[in-house]
Protein backbone atom coordinates (compact mmCIF):
# COMPACT_ATOMS: atom_id res chain seq x y z
CA UNK A 1 0.00 0.00 0.00
CA UNK A 2 1.54 3.14 -1.03
CA UNK A 3 2.06 5.65 1.83
CA UNK A 4 -0.17 9.12 2.26
CA UNK A 5 0.99 12.14 0.78
CA UNK A 6 -1.44 13.94 2.46
CA UNK A 7 -2.41 13.53 6.52
CA UNK A 8 -5.04 14.83 8.80
CA UNK A 9 -4.45 14.42 12.56
CA UNK A 10 -7.94 15.48 13.94
CA UNK A 11 -9.48 15.03 17.83
CA UNK A 12 -11.54 12.17 17.35
CA UNK A 13 -13.75 12.30 20.45
CA UNK A 14 -15.96 14.90 19.46
CA UNK A 15 -17.66 15.85 16.20
CA UNK A 16 -15.59 18.73 15.31
CA UNK A 17 -12.73 16.62 14.99
CA UNK A 18 -14.23 14.17 13.31
CA UNK A 19 -16.29 16.38 10.63
CA UNK A 20 -12.83 18.43 9.71
CA UNK A 21 -11.01 14.85 8.76
CA UNK A 22 -14.28 13.65 6.51
CA UNK A 23 -13.98 17.88 4.70
CA UNK A 24 -10.29 17.26 4.57
CA UNK A 25 -10.76 13.54 2.95
CA UNK A 26 -13.26 14.41 0.79
CA UNK A 27 -11.20 17.73 -0.47
CA UNK A 28 -7.56 16.86 -0.51
CA UNK A 29 -7.66 13.21 0.09
CA UNK A 30 -6.31 13.39 3.11
CA UNK A 31 -5.52 9.69 5.35
CA UNK A 32 -7.57 11.03 8.94
CA UNK A 33 -5.39 10.18 12.15
CA UNK A 34 -7.72 10.38 15.12
CA UNK A 35 -6.22 10.96 18.19
CA UNK A 36 -7.70 11.94 21.95
CA UNK A 37 -4.85 14.66 23.51
CA UNK A 38 -2.66 11.97 25.05
CA UNK A 39 -2.21 10.87 22.11
CA UNK A 40 -1.33 13.43 19.55
CA UNK A 41 2.41 13.78 20.47
CA UNK A 42 2.84 10.19 19.30
CA UNK A 43 1.07 10.46 16.15
CA UNK A 44 3.20 13.25 15.51
CA UNK A 45 6.63 11.79 15.74
CA UNK A 46 4.68 9.10 13.68
CA UNK A 47 4.63 11.70 10.53
CA UNK A 48 7.90 11.14 8.57
CA UNK A 49 8.55 11.49 4.88
CA UNK A 50 6.96 11.06 2.03
CA UNK A 51 4.07 13.15 3.82
CA UNK A 52 3.72 16.37 2.05
CA UNK A 53 1.15 18.40 3.51
CA UNK A 54 0.29 17.76 6.91
CA UNK A 55 -3.39 19.00 8.39
CA UNK A 56 -4.21 19.71 12.23
CA UNK A 57 -7.44 20.33 13.31
CA UNK A 58 -9.23 20.89 16.47
CA UNK A 59 -6.41 20.12 19.06
CA UNK A 60 -5.25 22.72 21.34
CA UNK A 61 -1.81 22.95 20.37
CA UNK A 62 1.01 23.38 23.16
CA UNK A 63 4.20 24.52 23.38
CA UNK A 64 5.57 21.33 23.98
CA UNK A 65 4.88 20.29 20.73
CA UNK A 66 6.32 23.19 18.59
CA UNK A 67 9.78 21.01 17.62
CA UNK A 68 7.97 17.86 16.78
CA UNK A 69 6.12 20.85 14.15
CA UNK A 70 9.36 22.06 13.11
CA UNK A 71 10.57 18.63 12.74
CA UNK A 72 7.62 17.76 10.01
CA UNK A 73 8.32 21.53 9.03
CA UNK A 74 11.39 20.17 7.14
CA UNK A 75 9.97 18.03 4.62
CA UNK A 76 5.78 18.96 4.47
CA UNK A 77 3.63 21.71 4.45
CA UNK A 78 1.85 21.88 8.01
CA UNK A 79 -1.51 23.74 8.30
CA UNK A 80 -2.95 24.02 11.74
CA UNK A 81 -7.10 24.76 12.00
CA UNK A 82 -8.57 25.62 15.64
CA UNK A 83 -10.61 27.36 17.43
CA UNK A 84 -9.33 27.27 21.57
CA UNK A 85 -7.12 29.84 23.20
CA UNK A 86 -3.55 29.43 22.82
CA UNK A 87 -0.46 30.36 25.02
CA UNK A 88 0.25 33.95 24.22
CA UNK A 89 3.58 34.23 21.56
CA UNK A 90 2.38 30.47 20.19
CA UNK A 91 0.71 31.45 17.32
CA UNK A 92 3.65 33.97 16.05
CA UNK A 93 6.52 31.52 16.86
CA UNK A 94 4.56 28.82 14.39
CA UNK A 95 3.56 31.26 11.78
CA UNK A 96 7.43 32.24 11.84
CA UNK A 97 8.34 29.06 11.29
CA UNK A 98 6.17 28.79 8.26
CA UNK A 99 3.26 26.72 9.62
CA UNK A 100 -0.57 27.95 7.88
CA UNK A 101 -2.55 28.60 10.97
CA UNK A 102 -6.51 29.21 10.67
CA UNK A 103 -7.79 30.23 14.13
CA UNK A 104 -10.76 31.63 15.35
CA UNK A 105 -12.57 31.73 19.19
CA UNK A 106 -15.95 32.79 17.49
CA UNK A 107 -16.39 29.71 16.13
CA UNK A 108 -16.06 25.60 15.23
CA UNK A 109 -13.21 24.21 13.60
CA UNK A 110 -15.23 22.74 11.45
CA UNK A 111 -16.97 25.91 10.14
CA UNK A 112 -13.74 27.46 9.75
CA UNK A 113 -12.31 25.35 7.81
CA UNK A 114 -15.05 24.84 5.73
CA UNK A 115 -15.47 28.55 5.38
CA UNK A 116 -11.87 28.76 4.36
CA UNK A 117 -12.59 26.30 1.45
CA UNK A 118 -16.20 26.91 0.86
CA UNK A 119 -16.43 26.55 -3.29
CA UNK A 120 -13.79 23.99 -3.54
CA UNK A 121 -16.02 21.92 -1.08
CA UNK A 122 -19.31 23.25 -2.05
CA UNK A 123 -22.83 23.89 -0.31
CA UNK A 124 -23.86 20.30 0.83
CA UNK A 125 -20.54 19.99 2.64
CA UNK A 126 -21.78 22.86 4.56
CA UNK A 127 -23.91 21.03 6.41
CA UNK A 128 -21.50 18.67 7.81
CA UNK A 129 -19.67 21.90 9.50
CA UNK A 130 -23.42 23.12 10.92
CA UNK A 131 -23.59 19.77 12.25
CA UNK A 132 -20.13 21.19 14.05
CA UNK A 133 -21.46 24.12 14.95
CA UNK A 134 -24.67 22.70 16.85
CA UNK A 135 -22.42 19.67 18.93
CA UNK A 136 -20.13 21.94 20.21
CA UNK A 137 -22.51 24.77 21.15
CA UNK A 138 -20.93 27.38 18.68
CA UNK A 139 -24.17 27.74 16.54
CA UNK A 140 -24.44 31.50 17.08
CA UNK A 141 -20.87 32.01 15.99
CA UNK A 142 -20.60 34.89 13.23
CA UNK A 143 -19.62 32.43 10.52
CA UNK A 144 -22.34 29.22 11.63
CA UNK A 145 -24.59 32.17 12.44
CA UNK A 146 -24.51 32.55 8.87
CA UNK A 147 -24.16 28.96 7.78
CA UNK A 148 -27.46 27.47 9.43
CA UNK A 149 -29.61 30.22 7.51
CA UNK A 150 -28.67 27.52 4.12
CA UNK A 151 -30.54 24.78 5.84
CA UNK A 152 -33.19 23.47 7.72
CA UNK A 153 -32.44 24.49 11.13
CA UNK A 154 -34.41 21.95 12.93
CA UNK A 155 -32.89 18.87 10.26
CA UNK A 156 -29.78 20.29 11.13
CA UNK A 157 -30.09 20.75 15.39
CA UNK A 158 -31.29 16.75 15.38
CA UNK A 159 -28.70 15.00 13.52
CA UNK A 160 -26.18 17.15 15.02
CA UNK A 161 -27.51 16.12 18.11
CA UNK A 162 -28.01 11.99 17.23
CA UNK A 163 -24.15 12.65 16.27
CA UNK A 164 -22.97 14.19 18.91
CA UNK A 165 -24.32 11.99 21.17
CA UNK A 166 -23.00 8.52 19.42
CA UNK A 167 -19.75 10.05 19.41
CA UNK A 168 -19.57 10.50 22.91
CA UNK A 169 -21.08 7.59 23.72
CA UNK A 170 -18.81 5.52 21.10
CA UNK A 171 -14.95 6.63 22.02
CA UNK A 172 -13.20 4.41 20.08
CA UNK A 173 -11.00 3.82 17.19
CA UNK A 174 -13.39 1.27 15.43
CA UNK A 175 -16.13 3.58 15.53
CA UNK A 176 -14.15 7.02 14.14
CA UNK A 177 -12.89 5.63 11.13
CA UNK A 178 -15.78 4.19 9.28
CA UNK A 179 -17.90 7.38 10.94
CA UNK A 180 -15.46 9.46 8.88
CA UNK A 181 -15.37 8.06 5.95
CA UNK A 182 -19.26 7.93 5.70
CA UNK A 183 -19.55 11.80 6.52
CA UNK A 184 -17.34 12.84 3.90
CA UNK A 185 -19.35 10.71 1.62
CA UNK A 186 -22.40 13.34 3.56
CA UNK A 187 -24.52 10.49 4.64
CA UNK A 188 -26.90 11.83 6.94
CA UNK A 189 -25.66 10.94 10.67
CA UNK A 190 -29.43 8.74 11.54
CA UNK A 191 -28.21 6.38 8.43
CA UNK A 192 -24.92 5.62 9.55
CA UNK A 193 -24.83 1.91 10.64
CA UNK A 194 -24.48 2.39 14.72
CA UNK A 195 -25.02 5.92 14.74
CA UNK A 196 -28.70 6.01 16.02
CA UNK A 197 -27.94 2.96 18.51
CA UNK A 198 -25.40 4.88 19.94
CA UNK A 199 -26.92 8.22 20.57
CA UNK A 200 -30.04 6.46 22.27
CA UNK A 201 -28.02 4.51 24.47
CA UNK A 202 -26.32 8.09 25.65
CA UNK A 203 -29.47 9.18 26.07
CA UNK A 204 -30.56 6.61 28.75
CA UNK A 205 -27.35 6.52 30.51
CA UNK A 206 -27.34 10.47 31.12
CA UNK A 207 -30.52 9.97 32.87
CA UNK A 208 -30.15 7.29 34.83
CA UNK A 209 -26.61 9.33 35.47
CA UNK A 210 -28.95 12.73 36.51
CA UNK A 211 -30.52 10.86 40.00
CA UNK A 212 -27.73 9.47 41.08
CA UNK A 213 -25.10 11.86 40.98
CA UNK A 214 -26.11 14.12 43.93
CA UNK A 215 -25.07 11.44 45.74
CA UNK A 216 -21.54 11.05 44.56
CA UNK A 217 -20.34 14.23 44.02
CA UNK A 218 -18.98 17.31 46.28
CA UNK A 219 -20.15 20.46 46.09
CA UNK A 220 -18.15 23.51 46.73
CA UNK A 221 -20.57 26.95 46.80
CA UNK A 222 -21.10 26.85 42.99
CA UNK A 223 -18.86 24.18 42.14
CA UNK A 224 -19.30 20.68 42.04
CA UNK A 225 -16.98 17.56 41.26
CA UNK A 226 -16.69 13.66 40.94
CA UNK A 227 -14.62 11.04 40.40
CA UNK A 228 -16.08 8.94 36.86
CA UNK A 229 -18.70 6.50 37.64
CA UNK A 230 -18.96 3.51 36.06
CA UNK A 231 -16.58 4.07 32.99
CA UNK A 232 -19.26 7.86 31.96
CA UNK A 233 -17.94 9.91 29.66
CA UNK A 234 -16.64 12.42 31.66
CA UNK A 235 -17.15 15.57 29.44
CA UNK A 236 -21.17 14.25 29.50
CA UNK A 237 -20.92 13.87 33.63
CA UNK A 238 -19.44 17.20 33.80
CA UNK A 239 -22.48 18.78 32.29
CA UNK A 240 -24.98 17.00 33.99
CA UNK A 241 -23.39 17.68 37.55
CA UNK A 242 -24.99 21.52 36.16
CA UNK A 243 -28.37 19.95 35.95
CA UNK A 244 -28.49 17.45 38.99
CA UNK A 245 -26.92 19.60 41.51
CA UNK A 246 -27.64 22.85 40.17
CA UNK A 247 -24.34 24.62 40.28
CA UNK A 248 -22.61 27.13 37.64
CA UNK A 249 -18.99 24.74 36.91
CA UNK A 250 -18.85 20.94 36.65
CA UNK A 251 -15.83 18.95 37.04
CA UNK A 252 -15.17 15.43 36.12
CA UNK A 253 -11.95 12.98 36.32
CA UNK A 254 -10.77 10.14 35.87
CA UNK A 255 -7.66 8.45 36.29
CA UNK A 256 -5.44 6.72 33.79
CA UNK A 257 -3.27 3.81 33.95
CA UNK A 258 0.09 5.86 33.14
CA UNK A 259 -0.60 7.81 36.49
CA UNK A 260 -2.17 10.97 35.20
CA UNK A 261 -5.96 12.31 35.71
CA UNK A 262 -8.10 13.51 32.70
CA UNK A 263 -10.15 16.44 33.86
CA UNK A 264 -13.43 17.55 32.10
CA UNK A 265 -14.90 21.12 33.02
CA UNK A 266 -18.38 22.75 31.81
CA UNK A 267 -20.17 26.07 32.79
CA UNK A 268 -23.67 27.30 32.34
CA UNK A 269 -24.01 30.43 29.30
CA UNK A 270 -24.08 33.57 30.52
CA UNK A 271 -20.79 33.23 33.28
CA UNK A 272 -18.24 35.94 32.84
CA UNK A 273 -15.51 33.14 33.24
CA UNK A 274 -13.29 31.66 30.51
CA UNK A 275 -12.75 28.06 31.25
CA UNK A 276 -10.59 27.16 28.74
CA UNK A 277 -8.10 30.03 30.22
CA UNK A 278 -8.36 28.96 33.74
CA UNK A 279 -7.74 25.54 33.21
CA UNK A 280 -4.60 25.81 31.11
CA UNK A 281 -3.59 28.28 33.75
CA UNK A 282 -4.00 26.08 37.03
CA UNK A 283 -3.03 22.86 35.02
CA UNK A 284 0.72 24.22 34.26
CA UNK A 285 1.11 25.29 38.17
CA UNK A 286 -0.08 21.56 38.91
CA UNK A 287 2.85 19.89 36.61
CA UNK A 288 -0.15 19.39 33.69
CA UNK A 289 -1.48 20.58 30.68
CA UNK A 290 -5.27 22.51 29.87
CA UNK A 291 -7.22 24.61 28.34
CA UNK A 292 -10.37 24.91 25.62
CA UNK A 293 -13.67 26.70 25.07
CA UNK A 294 -15.19 29.29 27.54
CA UNK A 295 -18.12 27.00 28.69
CA UNK A 296 -15.97 23.63 28.39
CA UNK A 297 -12.30 22.66 28.44
CA UNK A 298 -10.58 19.78 30.01
CA UNK A 299 -6.80 18.99 30.90
CA UNK A 300 -4.25 16.10 32.05
CA UNK A 301 -2.30 16.00 34.90
CA UNK A 302 -0.22 13.80 37.43
CA UNK A 303 -2.73 12.43 40.09
CA UNK A 304 -0.92 13.35 42.79
CA UNK A 305 -1.31 17.28 42.35
CA UNK A 306 -5.17 16.22 41.36
CA UNK A 307 -6.64 17.42 44.74
CA UNK A 308 -4.40 20.90 44.49
CA UNK A 309 -5.60 21.58 41.31
CA UNK A 310 -9.59 21.02 42.27
CA UNK A 311 -9.07 23.04 45.74
CA UNK A 312 -7.33 26.06 43.24
CA UNK A 313 -10.29 25.94 40.79
CA UNK A 314 -12.68 26.12 43.23
CA UNK A 315 -11.35 29.12 44.31
CA UNK A 316 -11.41 30.55 41.41
CA UNK A 317 -15.48 29.93 40.87
CA UNK A 318 -15.87 31.03 44.20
Amino acid sequence: MTPPKTICISHGEDADGLICAALLNRLKKASPVLVTYDELEDALKRILPPVEQLYICDLNIREALVEEIRRIKGFSSVTIIDHHPWAEGLMGSLRGMGVNILHSLQDSTSVILYDHFRRELGREAGRLAAYAAWTDQFEEGPIASLLLWEYDRQLVQHEALILGHAVVRNQTHEFWQPLVEKLGELAFPHEIPGVVDASLTHLREMTQLLGTLPKKATSIGRFAYVEEPDDEPIGTVANLLLDALGVDVGLCYKSTDMGHANVSIRSRRGLTIHLGEITRNVAMKHGGFGGGHKRASGASLPCSNLQSFIDELAREFA
